[in-house]
């Protein structure tokens, strides 16, 4: 039932929704060894690793708007067989800082609350 799912999307992404889906960059900052400064305690190593995929951009509606959700916030759809790696919170997609990631029940998409930086 998940690839029909995923498949029926993916079709429509290349079809019916084709002007609303935008392609899209993400990158995650990871601290090496362990986070320990080098030996002269001057910079901490880190990796940057890089994903895309695509997905329809949008806004929260007034009713989801909430305490964790502000009206300024993007809302991105996208598959998760189209992503090449899992979205990770304080990820940064497109200059916007990923704040929360929710899958769908059948494991099908994800839907990503983005916050500028």
């Amino acid at each position: 039932m998940n690839n029909e799912i995923t498949n029926e999307i993916a079709t429509a992404f290349d079809s019916d929704l084709k002007d609303a889906v935008k392609p899209f960059t993400g990158e995650r900052n990871s601290v090496l060894n362990g986070g320990l400064d080098d030996w002269l305690g001057e910079s901490i190593n880190t990796a940057t690793a890089h994903y895309s995929g695509r997905g329809v951009f949008s806004r929260f509606s007034a009713k989801e708007v909430n305490d964790t959700i502000l009206a300024s916030d993007v809302k991105l759809i996208c598959l998760q067989s189209e992503v090449s790696d899992t979205p990770q919170i304080d990820d940064v997609i497109n200059g916007f800082r990923v704040v929360a990631i929710n899958k769908d029940p059948a494991d099908v998409s994800y839907t990503i609350q983005l916050r500028q930086v």
